[in-house]
């Protein structure tokens, strides 16, 4: 998802059921790109992302509207993990 821009449209903290686990998923939407549009889907989309174990709970309000920018390292297993994000305005 090369030049994808997310925006913040809302998270939200809960606990696994089946060990209690915190968690917080981020929701956010983003634009169709062209590959998305040869594959007949336009307009926006959207993608819940489940936030580093260090990050649960640290979500406020005021991130809402904006522009979320996940970061990704490869983990010991093959899979992209997201290790870090931030934040910035919305232009």
């Amino acid at each position: 998802m090369e030049n994808v821009r997310f925006q913040v449209l809302g998270y939200r903290n809960f606990k696994r059921k089946s060990d209690g686990k915190p968690l917080t998923v981020l929701t956010a939407c983003y634009a169709c790109t062209p590959d998305d549009n040869g594959r007949g889907a336009f307009g926006m989309q959207y993608k819940d992302f489940f936030l580093p174990d260090e990050k649960v709970g640290t979500l406020t309000p005021d991130c809402i509207g904006q522009e979320f920018i996940p970061q990704y390292a490869i983990t010991g297993f093959g899979r992209p993990t997201m290790v870090e994000y931030s934040f910035k305005a919305w232009k």
